[in-house]
């Protein structure tokens, strides 16, 4: 065998062992085990494992409640509102100035199904000219009913003279108590007066007053008989 043909022979052995060396782990899924820092220098990286304190966990056990700290509500104290009885002499309410438009109001009103009965003068307001806007006046009983007359500068058909009345809650004047009474006058007007129903009351109320040609008007608050026992 000449000696070129023994090189080739060895070289196919060592060939073979680094086969059965370094490709058959590989193919097994297993490392070849060149850990740490090697000698070209290359480093293999590390694993880190998380440490853990013992005796130290952040889930709460199954009925184990966080305490929370809940804040204290002191109620507001509210001061009773005492009413004199009324003494049966009629009240006489005055006019302010005319103060600002005020936002407008859902006004709502109950049906008209109460009996009729005698009623009491309780408050009168005017008579009066020009437009206005009354002092608070206390109603204190359930219901009342409010009656307004109006006597036009002219009645001779070239102009039509008007009387315009809103009644507010003076504890809420955003709120209109009634739709707004928009009255007429077209000839001579009633003898008797215009009145409106109010199925409220327990409260302070005041007036506002617009007018059209109208020479004086006059307001009048009245209460059913009843109510005096």
């Amino acid at each position: 065998m000449e000696k070129r043909d023994v090189m080739v022979v060895v070289i196919a052995i060592a060939a073979f062992a680094v086969l059965a060396i370094v490709i058959q782990p590989l193919l097994a899924g297993q490392s070849i085990g060149l850990g740490g820092q090697g000698q070209d220098g290359i480093s293999t990286p590390s694993r880190t494992i998380p440490q853990t304190t013992p005796g130290l966990s952040t889930t709460i056990p199954p009925g184990k409640r966080v305490p929370t700290t809940v804040p204290t509500t002191v109620p507001a104290t509210v001061a009773p509102v005492t009413t004199e009885p009324w003494d049966g002499s009629v009240k006489t309410v005055g006019m302010l100035d005319q103060p600002a438009d005020l936002p407008p109001a859902s006004p709502t009103i109950p049906p008209d199904n109460a009996p009729n009965r005698s009623l009491t003068t309780y408050a009168r307001i005017g008579p009066f000219t020009g437009s206005g806007t009354t002092d608070i006046v206390h109603v204190p009983y359930p219901s009342w009913v409010l009656e307004y007359t109006a006597e036009p500068t002219t009645t001779s058909g070239d102009v039509f003279p008007k009387i315009v009345i809103q009644v507010f809650d003076a504890q809420n004047p955003n709120r209109l108590v009634i739709p707004v009474i928009d009255q007429q006058i077209i000839g001579d007007p009633p003898t008797d007066p215009w009145s409106v129903k109010l199925y409220e009351g327990n409260r302070d109320y005041y007036f506002k007053v617009d007018t059209r040609f109208i020479k004086t008007y006059t307001l009048t608050i009245k209460i059913p008989t009843q109510y005096l026992g």
